[in-house]
């Protein structure tokens, strides 16, 4: 996975309507089962700027890929 990581808070706003944003603990909940590509770093939780929600990450990083590509 090559990307930019992003704080999960900053990540969440940007994809979820606000009063429907999860909170840390959620995030790094998916971020170590696998559903949401990202690092947990001393405790901090850091999501890669192109995963989308609803969006399977391998069809992000394509997609993000073709864009730089253009």
């Amino acid at each position: 996975m090559s990307g930019k990581l992003m704080k999960a808070s900053a990540w969440a706003k940007r994809e979820f309507e606000v009063g429907s944003i999860p909170d840390n603990r959620t995030i790094k909940k998916w971020v170590e089962t696998g559903i949401l590509k990202g690092k947990v770093v001393d405790c901090s939780v850091w999501v890669y700027s192109s995963e989308r929600w609803g969006i399977e990450s391998v069809i992000s990083s394509c997609v993000d890929e073709l864009i730089r590509a253009s």
